[in-house]
C-alpha cells in the first residue's frame, strides 16, 4: 500500500479504473439515484406475479357481511369493491351474492374513449408496465370503452357520474336558475302527457311517490354523492330500494304537483347541492 501512495496521482487513478475498484458512495448520494419507492414496489409486484393475467377471487356474501368488513378481510377498499362489482349502494349487498374481490391494494378504472395504458398510468401516477402485467397477457390488444382495468398499488379517483337525457325528444321549456323571482333548481323538459321517463344512469331508487309540489317523483342514488330526481310524473314504475339500470323505464310524464303543463322536471344533486343538469348531460 505504501508503494501505491508513492505513485503519481494520474497513474494511481488509471490503476483504480483498470481494476474496477470503486469508492463507497454515501447514503445520500445513493438515494439521489434510486427510483421512487412506488416504482420499486410495482416492479417487485410484477416480478412476483409474472406475465400472466391475475384471476380475481370470487366470494359469496355471508350472513352479517358488509362491504367494509369484506374489504378489511381481504386488504382492499370499499370503493374498489363497489367499482369492481358495479355496486351503486355499498350498503345494499345480500347473503348469497357472489362478488369479485381484489386481494391486493389497487384501483379499478373503466376505460373511456381514446384512453391508453400510458394515459391511464399518468392519471393514477403508476408505471404502465405494472398495469399491462396485471391486466393482459400481451400489449397488442386495444382498450375498449367500458373495459375494466385494474391499477395495482393505486387508489380510486372520484369519478363524475355519466348521465343521459331522461326523455327522448321534447325541448327545454325552463332552465336552471332564477325564474319569476324564485330559483328553479332543475330543468323542465316539455314532452306530451304519458311520455316515457328513463333513468339517466344506473342506480338505486332512493324514494318513489308523492312529494308535495314535485307531485309524483322518483329519486335515484347513483353513488359517489350523485342523485337525480324526476318530478311531475303521472305514473311510476319503480319502488324504493329497487336497483335500476341506465335507460330503464321509471314512469310516465304527468300533471301532478305544482305544474301548468305536461313536462318532466329533472334535477341533479351532487354532494347535497343541486347543480345545473346541463353541466353533466351530453
Amino acid at each position: 500500500m505504501s508503494r501505491m501512495l508513492k505513485m503519481p496521482v494520474g497513474v494511481l487513478a488509471m490503476l483504480i479504473l483498470a481494476t474496477g475498484f470503486s469508492f463507497p458512495v454515501m447514503a445520500r448520494e445513493q438515494e439521489q439515484y434510486q427510483s421512487p419507492l412506488y416504482i420499486l414496489q410495482l416492479q417487485s409486484f410484477a416480478e412476483r406475479t409474472g406475465p400472466k393475467k391475475i384471476d380475481l377471487l370470487s366470494y359469496t356474501v355471508q350472513s352479517g357481511d358488509s362491504l367494509s368488513a369484506i374489504a378489511r378481510r381481504f386488504g382492499t377498499g370499499v370503493e374498489t369493491l363497489a367499482r369492481l362489482n358495479n355496486i351503486v349502494n355499498p350498503h345494499l349487498i345480500y347473503t348469497g351474492q357472489t362478488i369479485q374481490v381484489l386481494t391486493f391494494p389497487g384501483a379499478v378504472h373503466r376505460v373511456e374513449s381514446g384512453e391508453t395504458m400510458d394515459s391511464i398510468a399518468r392519471l393514477y401516477g403508476v408505471d404502465p408496465g405494472s398495469i399491462i402485467t396485471v391486466n393482459r397477457e400481451s400489449t397488442g390488444s386495444l382498450l375498449q370503452r367500458g373495459e375494466r382495468v385494474i391499477i395495482p398499488g393505486a387508489s380510486n379517483i372520484p369519478e363524475t357520474v355519466r348521465l343521459e337525457w331522461p326523455v327522448t325528444g321534447g325541448r327545454i321549456s325552463s332552465r336552471f336558475g332564477w325564474r319569476d323571482g324564485k330559483f328553479h333548481h332543475g330543468i323542465d323538459l316539455a314532452v306530451p302527457l304519458g311520455h316515457p321517463v328513463y333513468a339517466a344512469a344506473g342506480g338505486v331508487v332512493a324514494s318513489s311517490g308523492y312529494q308535495g309540489s314535485y307531485g309524483l317523483m322518483v329519486e335515484l342514488d347513483h353513488g359517489s354523492g350523485w342523485q337525480t330526481r324526476y318530478a311531475h310524473a303521472g305514473k311510476i314504475c319503480v319502488s324504493a330500494g329497487q336497483q335500476v339500470a341506465g335507460g330503464q323505464l321509471l314512469g310516465e310524464v304527468g300533471l301532478t304537483g305544482n305544474t301548468t303543463g305536461a313536462h318532466l322536471h329533472f334535477e341533479v344533486v351532487h354532494l347535497g347541492s343541486r347543480i345545473d343538469p346541463l353541466q353533466v348531460l351530453p
